[in-house]
């Protein structure tokens, strides 16, 4: 990691002024069970607060590895402080909003405020596949009335113009809430072994969403465009170049062999090598579930070995950054509030506290 190191100074002070500056920041994030407003170092110390807070900046336009998180942002009004946005790690470059429309005005107040604060970016996933399954079930539903007998007065478009129709909706909520960019995601499948009707009517599908992506992306350049699926699967690769992310979904490896086997199966011919990010799972709130959030051995938690697995150097490829899946369950480690989320963080930028 570069370029980290000259922010130190800058983002603890010294000694005891950094000992006062996190210890308060990490208290202000605790979870209470009253409902009482605790001053925090923004209260008593601004000018310090202030200076914590351009050093930060500085450092998310460092050269540093990302933290992508997705959150989910369900609760519009919230009854603990997990479901606010403005309490994730201060150093998480870029937030993946899980309900990207209809927020509330406290959501976009908490988005506005950490992005001009502490430069954190706000993104929304866009997906192929989820796209395809909703039509699916709605083709299904549809498919049953008839054979009931009932009449259909509004009968489902092609899927193509359902899909262009779903991303042209979802394009719009980018200016609505003032997103940074948008997440494309993207599985798809082989092609190897199709049919040759099967794969003309794949290609079609491929060919009419990475369209109205790369139109949308060519006259949006202000806005950042990522990643996240298979890029081995895409049929054309090449606006992946455009893309400043890869994201790689890793929460079912289940070892540090499983990460690089998924990253060398994405790097293909067309795939650029020096942006991939993987990603974990968070562990379960629901105390039967001990699988999820947690490597095969039972034992190591999916983000820290992630996290150490990210640190470590690796031949053929760069991984730029982690994700952390619904990374609010982690508010409530036992150890502390985000502790795996800020132990991940330190692993992959040790010269960062949080």
């Amino acid at each position: 990691m570069k370029n980290i190191s000259k922010y130190k100074f800058a983002l603890y002070g010294m000694g005891l002024i950094a000992s006062f500056l996190f210890s308060s920041c990490e208290d202000w994030t605790e979870n209470e069970t009253l409902d009482i407003n605790q001053p925090g170092i923004e209260d008593e110390n601004p000018a310090l607060y202030a200076d914590y807070l351009e050093s930060l900046r500085a450092y998310k336009n460092s050269d540093h590895k990302c933290i992508f998180v997705s959150f989910d942002n369900k609760e519009k009004q919230p009854f603990n402080r997990a479901q606010h946005i403005n309490v994730i790690p201060d150093s998480t470059d870029i937030v993946s909003i899980l309900y990207p429309n209809s927020l509330v005005e406290r959501e976009m107040e908490e988005m506005e405020e950490t992005r001009e604060d502490k430069g954190t970016q706000f993104v929304f996933t866009i997906g192929f596949d989820a796209i395809k399954l909703s039509y699916t079930l709605l083709k299904d539903a549809e498919d049953k009335a008839k054979e009931e007998g009932e009449e259909i007065t509004s009968p489902l478009p092609t899927f193509i113009n359902y899909m262009v129709d779903s991303l042209h909706n979802s394009f719009a909520l980018v200016n609505k809430y003032n997103y940074d960019g948008v997440c494309f995601s993207y599985e798809g499948k082989s092609i190897l072994h199709m049919t040759d009707l099967e794969k003309k009517e794949y290609m079609s599908y491929h060919n009419a969403f990475i369209g109205v992506l790369k139109d949308w992306s060519s006259r949006n350049e202000d806005k950042m465009v990522l990643f996240q699926g298979k890029p081995q699967n895409l049929l054309d690769k090449t606006f992946l170049p455009d893309c400043k992310y890869i994201i790689i979904p890793c929460a079912a490896a289940g070892n540090g062999s499983k990460l690089s086997y998924n990253i060398y199966s994405a790097a293909v011919d067309g795939v650029p090598t020096d942006r991939f990010i993987v990603t974990a799972e968070t562990i379960s709130l629901d105390p039967a579930d001990m699988k999820t959030g947690y490597w095969a051995d039972g034992e190591t938690h999916s983000v820290e070995g992630t996290s150490v697995w990210v640190a470590s150097e690796h031949e053929g490829f760069t991984v730029a950054g982690m994700g952390i899946n619904n990374v609010s369950n982690d508010f409530f480690s036992p150890e502390r509030v985000y502790h795996y989320t800020r132990m991940a963080i330190d692993n992959i930028n040790p010269s960062l506290k949080n």
